[in-house]
C-alpha cells in the first residue's frame, strides 16, 4: 500500500543540515536571520527539485532546521 502521507527521515534531515552547512561558510552567514532565510531557501529549492511533497511537514523540518543554529554558530568562532 502506497504511504499517503510520506515523511522526511532523520538521516535526510542531517543530510540537509550538513548541505546547510557549507552553504553557511560558503555564503559567508553570520547572523541567525541570515540563517534563517538560508533555511526557507534551501528548503524552497527541495520543493522546487521534487524532494518534498506537498504532504511533507515543511514546517516542523524548517522549525527543526532552525533549531540548530546554535550548531552552525559555534563553527563561525
Amino acid at each position: 500500500m502506497k504511504d499517503l502521507n510520506p515523511t522526511f527521515h532523520e538521516d535526510s534531515t542531517q543530510e540537509l543540515f550538513s548541505e546547510l552547512r557549507g552553504r553557511v561558510r560558503f555564503e559567508g552567514i553570520e547572523t541567525y536571520g541570515e540563517y534563517r532565510e538560508l533555511v526557507q531557501e534551501l528548503i524552497q529549492e527541495k520543493v522546487s527539485e521534487g524532494v518534498f511533497d506537498i504532504n511533507e511537514d515543511l514546517p516542523t523540518i524548517e522549525m527543526d532546521l532552525q533549531g540548530r543554529w546554535t550548531e552552525i554558530e559555534a563553527t563561525l568562532r
